[in-house]
């Protein structure tokens, strides 16, 4: 399949994520071999090793195995013959984040291609991607619609503002509770294929992909969307849609992008939905933390929710980018900085 647009997918991917990130970098390999002219196609991978939020476990890992884990996962890319460019951030004192790095994907990616699409480390592509990108684009220009989101079908969400981007498949299954009432762990939320916090392979994925005989697109007018696999226009972000500068740390990018799309591109905004071909967001990954101690102290970093798996200063952030989100736009308040995180830290 020779395809007829360009494409820049972009992943950010933190030290503790290197044993992870290796699916969601296969599923990028089966995707770009599914096209002839691979020179249509830029893999950017930014390797963040600064230890300014979280700190390298020197006791399970060495900065330099980290290094050389990242460089084999970038040759196998490179052996696709597509475009790959990668980054090695190492600055412990000025903090680079996701969002921080989404942004400037935005920024300079759409110069140069037709989609920009956001990769996640715990997310994985479908092999259909690039097709149905070049199929989507080729009945938008028809239609003279330049501007827009375009977003792969999720499994069962949590409530039912989801049902429009959840898969067809999936969309009238049941939504699992990580705990059942009496607060013991619900094992279905983890072991059926519909839930989200299902680890779900390549090959599970594939296979429900390929009963996809025809595409069913659907479209909206309000933007509603998570941040993994999200694939934007050039021409939506050439008109500035973009996450606000104000937004800090490592989450609500997302969120902030649904608000920056509201306030530009309001009622003429458009949102392809992919009903029935199926992207992956392993949010409950086994292998998502690895190697890490947490900022306040050097206690080990877990992989379950709660005050062990990052400690208290990710809802400090969060709580920040959170307020400075909710002044955007029409008003005169203050935006919280680093600065401000770091005073609530040094008084802890």
């Amino acid at each position: 399949m020779k395809v007829h647009n360009k494409y820049i997918i972009g992943t950010h991917i933190m030290f503790y994520e290197i044993d992870m990130v290796k699916e969601h970098i296969q599923s990028l390999i089966n995707a770009v071999n599914t096209v002839e002219n691979k020179d249509n196609i830029t893999i950017d991978l930014f390797y963040n090793i600064s230890e300014f939020f979280e700190k390298i476990n020197r006791e399970e890992i060495s900065k330099g195995d980290l290094i050389e884990k990242f460089l084999k996962l970038v040759k196998s890319v490179e052996s696709t013959g597509c475009n790959v460019t990668y980054k090695i951030y190492e600055d412990n004192d000025n903090p680079i984040t996701m969002v921080d790095y989404r942004r400037d994907l935005n920024y300079y990616g759409c110069v140069d291609n037709d989609y920009v699409i956001w990769g996640e480390s715990d997310a994985l592509l479908p092999k259909e991607t690039f097709g149905t990108l070049d199929s989507l684009k080729e009945y938008a220009n028809q239609n003279n619609i330049y501007r827009y989101v375009v977003t792969f079908a999720l499994r069962k969400m949590w409530d039912d503002s989801w049902k429009v981007l959840e898969h067809n498949e999936f969309t009238d299954k049941q939504y699992y509770e990580t705990e059942l009432p009496d607060g013991t762990r619900n094992e279905k939320a983890f072991t059926e294929p519909h839930s989200i916090r299902y680890s779900m392979s390549i090959d599970e994925m594939n296979e429900i992909n390929e009963r996809c005989d025809e595409l069913d697109v659907r479209v909206l007018k309000q933007p509603q969307f998570d941040g993994s696999i999200l694939v934007l226009s050039s021409d939506l972000l050439k008109n500035g849609v973009n996450v606000p500068r104000c937004i800090l740390g490592h989450a609500v990018d997302d969120t902030s992008m649904m608000s920056s799309c509201k306030q530009i591109m309001g009622d003429a905004y458009v949102q392809f939905v992919i009903k029935n071909i199926l992207k992956v967001h392993n949010r409950n990954h086994p292998k998502k933390r690895r190697y890490c101690l947490q900022m306040e102290g050097d206690r080990i970093c877990t992989q379950e929710k709660g005050p062990n798996q990052r400690g208290g200063w990710y809802e400090n952030l969060k709580h920040l980018a959170n307020v400075n989100l909710s002044t955007f736009g029409k008003s005169q308040n203050r935006f919280n900085t680093y600065e401000d995180f770091k005073n609530i830290m040094e008084k802890k």
